[in-house]
């Protein structure tokens, strides 16, 4: 895969940070619509089962009729129910243990259901009985538990697709059952000044904070699609597939928002932690070999040159006061950079390699965010 070959498919062009708005959200609408079409489906069969139901005990029925019911009421309120957990609720409650967030969301449903099954029915038709009629009636309750049962599936799902990241569908099909060889680009992350921070906040309080970090760089890493491969101590490893990676520039620009967000986050954390925490990053890509390995508990690995030389590199940031280094190969396939301005760091000796490597920086925007000096972490 010749670099001319990569510009000419692939889109590239810097996109600001303060697209991450735009880039949330078209996510968020693209994930709700997944739930609307998943809630239709499941309305489809749904209205299959009543319908096969009543023919079977002699009841007259319509299959399509009841399918544009089942199927209209199931797309309205995965429209509604599905973008308010995503757009309102899912950032609240992502923070919460599962079945306590489950028990929230059963009870807003309660009151939704209540009011459309029960009090509306109660007012516009007081023949057909009183609220409280409705609402002990098994109907109704049918009715609550199949609201409830979906969105604790949808629930469920979601948080199975947060842990394991954007390519969580490759895990069920088993895209990596058996070892491939894919081109990827590498992100290694670190915390500068880890040691001196772990020393003077203590363990609890270290971990309290790293953990509060992770939740903040999570949506940056996501909304670049890139997956997050593993969490080391205070160092986490993201990785793209080349083409997706590229396109957009979206490994740099998951660095730019990540930092522009702690650099905002940063009088929060000075208030409670006494410190304004920053990263450090390496950047590479290269071929490796992608595989699942496990039986209990699987988990997908990459093995190759470049996962090594990609930590090695964040490992130089430290040594040449910079907070981002970027190998050649890199960043002639992210070129042209538009606004964004590179320094050159020179070929450089990376430790346990035999042959140099030019590495070039990202500068801040902002001089005065610029690196002097970095204490090793």
């Amino acid at each position: 895969m010749t670099l001319e070959y990569l510009r000419r498919r692939t889109f590239v062009r810097f996109v600001p940070s303060h697209m991450d708005h735009f880039t949330r959200i078209r996510t968020r609408t693209w994930r709700t619509s997944r739930i609307a079409t998943a809630w239709a489906l499941i309305g489809l069969f749904r209205a299959l089962m009543e319908h096969n139901l009543l023919v079977y005990h002699g009841v007259e029925s319509s299959l399509v009729v009841r399918s544009m019911e089942q199927l209209v009421a199931a797309l309205i309120a995965g429209l509604l129910g599905g973008g308010a957990y995503i757009f309102m609720l899912r950032d609240k409650l992502r923070h919460m243990p599962y079945f306590a967030a489950l028990l929230i969301m059963a009870l807003l449903i309660l009151m939704v259901v209540g009011i459309t099954g029960a009090f509306i029915p109660s007012i516009s038709d007081p023949l057909s009985g009183s609220f409280m009629e409705h609402l002990f009636s098994l109907p109704w309750l049918g009715e609550y538990l199949y609201w409830a049962c979906l969105m604790a599936g949808t629930m469920l799902i979601v948080r199975l697709s947060d842990q394991y990241g954007n390519d969580a569908f490759g895990y069920l099909i088993g895209r990596y059952h058996k070892p491939r060889q894919e081109l990827r680009i590498f992100m290694f992350l670190d915390m500068r000044s880890s040691t001196s921070i772990a020393e003077e906040l203590g363990h609890v309080r270290y971990f309290k904070l790293l953990n509060e970090l992770f939740t903040d760089i999570t949506d940056p890493i996501l909304y670049s699609r890139g997956d997050i491969y593993q969490y080391v101590g205070d160092e986490i490893s993201v990785s793209w597939p080349l083409r997706q990676g590229i396109t957009r520039q979206r490994c740099i620009r998951c660095f730019l928002d990540i930092r522009a967000k702690l650099q905002r986050r940063a009088p929060h954390y000075e208030a409670r932690y006494g410190i304004a925490p920053a990263f450090k990053a390496g950047f590479h890509y290269g071929e490796v070999t992608v595989g699942e390995v496990g039986l209990v508990k699987k988990e997908r690995i990459f093995s190759g040159d470049v996962v090594n030389t990609t930590a090695r590199i964040q490992d130089t940031c430290n040594e040449y006061g910079v907070d981002n280094l970027i190998s050649k190969e890199l960043l002639d396939l992210l070129q042209p950079l538009g606004k964004l301005k590179v320094r050159g760091i020179g070929s450089i000796a990376l430790r346990g390699k035999r042959s140099t490597m030019s590495l070039w920086t990202l500068e801040p925007e902002n001089p005065a965010t610029a690196v002097h000096a970095l204490d090793p972490g």
